[in-house]
């Protein structure tokens, strides 16, 4: 290789020693706002793909908010990601003496977790929501040093179990994404405790029931229309009717949570499906007591919107043979770049689509088949959603005293001819 060929290889890795973002856009938009969605009753409201997670819309999303009993889905997923379905659940006094809603449940009664689980997220019950959080606390969490036998536990252990789960309710959602969560009471009563008041923002909660239906058992516990079932004292028996009336409002609905209390007002989270495309949507603080139906009229039109608006499309193809890099100190020039995945969302005709390549001009050597040297970035209305890695194609070793001394040879091997 001649002495300027190598120079201009110098001056080219040197200009492109830095990341090179290159923007590929790949949907041109009208308008972000939807208008079928400006007059929502309200104050909080989101939808987003219930797959990829992406919110696709949002009414002051992000502000945290009294979520009243939708706060039961997170205590369902929790006990049944902890519990055994069978297990035997005692009722303490403090359990016992929730408010309304309540199943009744007494004092010393013991009960299968799952039947308390139809009561939770059927009718909503608070007294069953303390039970659950106790039995959890104490059996899977580390509340076992507090009193086991519940019918002899004080009022003051209960409240610290209902403590000790509700930091695991606020550890879970963190695991999910949520940043907004702070759940003080497994049932959604208005309650708080030093760092604020039970809260969560519309997008979090969206983003919660989405984990909750990849569980088939949520979905069936959610889905049942009647249940009922004896205590294990057979001194009772007791039957539950869903009132969740939006499951038969609306075709595709999977299943949804409603609530209510004074501060946080009516409220649902509903999961829904159609054509594939599976969808979660939340509305807090919509409307008070003679306004019972803005939930369901706001959920519809959040739901139609989506139905409507979103299908999936193909935003990003592999590229075989993208770009190759120089290699500085290697043993070759460059290496060949490439990118294997694919990514299919769900995308309107509003959103803007940029692909962002972000790639250096050269690295250093070694360099190993299938390393990650960048990513195409996958912007959706200039957010972030997805990075795809870009791979190096082939080896490329070091140079080294070895590689010199051949050349060196091969180089004088060369002059006698």
């Amino acid at each position: 290789m001649s002495v300027i060929k190598r120079l201009l290889i110098v001056i080219m890795a040197a200009l492109l020693s830095f990341t090179i973002p290159f923007q590929y856009r790949i949907y041109a938009a009208a308008t972000r706002t939807p208008a079928a969605l400006s007059q929502l009753y309200a104050r909080y409201a989101a939808l987003i793909d219930a797959d990829s997670g992406r919110v696709l819309f949002e009414k002051n999303g992000y502000e945290a908010a009294p979520n009243a009993s939708t706060t039961k889905i997170m205590t369902c997923l929790l006990a049944l990601e902890l519990g055994n379905p069978d297990d035997v659940v005692t009722v303490s006094s403090y359990a016992a003496s929730m408010p309304d809603v309540q199943l009744n449940i007494k004092k010393g009664e013991h009960y299968r977790l799952n039947d308390l689980l139809y009561s939770l997220m059927l009718q909503s019950h608070n007294d069953s929501a303390v039970a659950i959080a106790e039995h959890i606390a104490s059996s899977y969490l580390d509340g076992g040093s507090y009193h086991s036998d519940a019918a002899s536990r004080s009022s003051e252990e209960s409240r610290r179990l209902v403590q000790i789960f509700a930091a695991a309710m606020n550890e879970r959602a963190a695991a999910i994404g949520c940043s907004s969560a702070h759940f003080v009471t497994p049932n959604g009563l208005d309650a708080e405790d030093e760092n604020g008041p039970h809260s969560i923002s519309a997008v979090d909660l969206a983003r919660i029931l989405a984990v909750c239906i990849q569980n088939e058992e949520f979905i069936h516990i959610t889905r049942t229309r009647n249940y009922s079932f004896n205590n294990l004292d057979n001194t009772a028996t007791r039957s539950v009717h869903n009132t969740n009336a939006f499951l038969d409002m609306m075709d595709g609905v999977i299943c949804g949570k409603t609530g209510f209390t004074g501060n946080a007002g009516y409220c649902y989270t509903c999961a829904y499906a159609s054509d594939g495309r599976r969808f979660v949507s939340v509305v807090l603080a919509c409307g008070w007591p003679g306004n019972k139906t803005y939930k369901w009229k706001d959920t519809r039109k959040i739901l139609e919107y989506a139905k409507a608006s979103y299908y999936y499309r193909d935003i990003f193809v592999p590229i075989d043979d993208y770009r190759n890099i120089c290699v500085s100190d290697g043993t070759t020039e460059y290496v060949e770049t490439y990118i294997p995945d694919s990514l299919s969302m769900l995308i309107a005709d509003t959103d803007v689509v940029n692909v962002t390549y972000n790639l250096p001009g050269t690295i250093k050597a070694p360099v190993n088949d299938k390393d990650i040297v960048g990513s195409a970035d996958i912007y959706i209305n200039d957010s972030l959603t997805a990075s795809l890695p870009i791979y190096a194609r082939g080896n490329c070793t070091k140079i080294d005293y070895i590689f010199c001394v051949r050349k060196i040879l091969l180089y004088f091997t060369l002059m006698n001819y």
